[in-house]
């Protein structure tokens, strides 16, 4: 792993920051995690704009702005040539700017043939909008799920309504038709890509006993790109597999991002 800690390299054995820190005493940072393909930056700019929308909502003025932290990025990025394709997380706290580069670990050829499992949990993140480092909700939601030997948890609000996966954006697909939600939820950049891939998505919103009974359900992800989801709480979304719609959004996915 490649970090620069305020524009220092150093690595991971080596990096750290004071114990005074906001981020490391209440956990009042933002951060982004971007990836590349093809060694290229995805959406960089669009990532780090959500980043500092994050540090307004939270009510963080960083000392770095938006051009330095930009250059600091791709500068740390350089002294990763050695990986093809590499994960980058940025975190921002009033005083400090940390980017962390590491070779990707990519997700099984299989998750994308055969989909993926989900479970619900009840609740949903305090400030949705903002992708906070001290985020423990969307943590135990993610651990929860990997107890049940499930990939994600589904977050459901007190009124049994969809919002979002713990670390995912969530679509569903009916009649042909995409759907999602855009009600207190964090806005993926690449569920926004799905978005413009798509053409059209009905902003609906969905109450999880009818997610159950969807032809097909997907979550995006930065790391992970689109991931069919073909079970939830152990029942069969559609015949079990990934559906046409969501196969020919993934088509259009790795032909955008990967050149494919």
């Amino acid at each position: 792993m490649i970090i620069s800690i305020n524009g220092q390299i150093t690595d991971e054995k080596n990096a750290c920051i004071p114990v005074t820190s906001e981020a490391f005493l209440y956990g009042i940072a933002v951060f982004e995690t971007i990836r590349t393909y093809n060694k290229k930056v995805f959406r960089l700019d669009d990532h780090l704009a959500r980043l500092y929308v994050s540090a307004d909502i939270i009510g963080i003025k960083p000392k770095w702005d938006f051009k330095k932290t930009y250059t600091e990025v791709v500068k740390t990025l350089e002294l990763s040539k050695k990986w093809n394709e590499v994960k980058v997380r940025v975190i921002l706290n009033k005083e400090d700017l940390i980017v962390m580069v590491e070779k990707i670990q990519e997700k099984p050829a299989e998750m994308y043939k055969n989909g993926v499992k989900c479970v619900s949990f009840y609740g949903k993140r305090n400030m949705p909008h903002a992708k906070r480092l001290g985020d423990s909700f969307s943590y135990i939601a993610k651990k929860y799920a990997e107890s049940c030997g499930a990939y994600e948890s589904i977050l459901v609000d007190e009124k049994t309504y969809v919002r979002e996966c713990a670390y995912a954006n969530i679509f569903w697909v009916n009649g042909g038709e995409v759907y999602s939600t855009n009600k207190e939820i964090l806005f993926g950049i690449t569920r926004e890509t799905v978005v413009e891939l798509a053409g059209k998505v009905n902003f609906e919103g969905i109450m999880f006993k009818s997610l159950l009974h969807a032809d097909e359900v997907f979550m995006t992800q930065t790391t992970s790109g689109i991931l069919p989801i073909t079970e939830i709480n152990g029942q069969k979304i559609g015949d079990g597999r990934p559906g046409p719609v969501t196969k020919g959004l993934m088509k259009k996915f790795d032909k955008l991002v990967w050149g494919k």
